[in-house]
């Protein structure tokens, strides 16, 4: 399922997440499919403005994954993931319900 993941993070800890980050990128890099096993697939990270926040855009198999994922950058990065249901399931389901 896809989710966008809001995350926020004290700016003193800044360099310590590009590390984590870094960890993060050099894992996938050896071996993908692993790695998309452990945190799921990762679309990138958008910073909302210049604050100390922003979101990425994820698709988790499984709780685990998601939990993986948060778990990999704390407790430096405080995540909050909230699905993404597309258009037409919603229409879908409303519809059903309306019968």
């Amino acid at each position: 399922m896809k989710y966008i993941g809001f995350w926020e993070y004290e700016p003193k800890n800044i360099y310590k997440l590009f590390e984590l980050g870094a960890v993060m990128e050099e894992e996938y890099k050896n071996d993908s499919a692993t790695w998309e096993k452990k945190y799921g697939k990762f679309t990138g990270a958008y910073w909302l403005g210049m604050e100390p926040k922003g979101f990425g855009l994820f698709d988790f198999d499984s709780v685990e994954q998601m939990v993986n994922m948060e778990r990999a950058f704390w407790p430096y990065k405080k995540f909050r993931f909230v699905p993404l249901i597309d258009e037409e399931t919603v229409k879908k389901i409303y519809y059903e319900k309306k019968k």
